[in-house]
């Protein structure tokens, strides 16, 4: 009897879900804005990005610069939206308080890139920069 109490309170204890807070790792905040910029998916855009971000386009001969706000308002306005293209990455710098990835999203007739920085946030990380071109 006592061994069967001793097995069921195992197991219940072993079923009640655990609960880990854990922050966003340095890839998880880039593939986050990559699903927001790519699928149009914003969730947890908000949090992937520092509040002081800065966000830079290059258009020809002008650049256009957006802060966290008018970004995250931007990709909410344009939500679920997929786009077909290829997606590839090259590690520009990766220490334990900077990360820079510069990602090409290659669409039929032209290429976007963006070199986007993030930066160690307390326990987790941020995006900070991005930086946007066309090819």
């Amino acid at each position: 009897m006592m061994g069967l109490a001793l097995t069921l309170a195992i197991g219940v204890a072993n079923a009640a879900p655990k609960t880990h807070h854990t922050s966003p790792t340095k890839d998880e905040v880039i593939d986050t804005y990559l699903n927001a910029i790519v699928h149009g998916n914003t969730d947890k855009i908000s949090e992937a990005i520092d509040d002081d971000a800065q966000f830079y386009t290059v258009h020809s001969d002008r650049v256009s610069q957006l802060n966290k706000g008018q970004m995250v308002a931007y990709l909410k306005a344009n939500p679920a939206v997929s786009q077909d293209c290829n997606c590839t990455g090259t590690v520009l710098q990766d220490n334990d308080d900077v990360y820079v990835k510069k990602v090409d999203v290659k669409y039929e007739g032209v290429t976007r890139t963006d070199v986007i920085t993030a930066q160690r946030a307390g326990d987790g990380w941020k995006i900070t920069k991005v930086e946007t071109s066309f090819k």
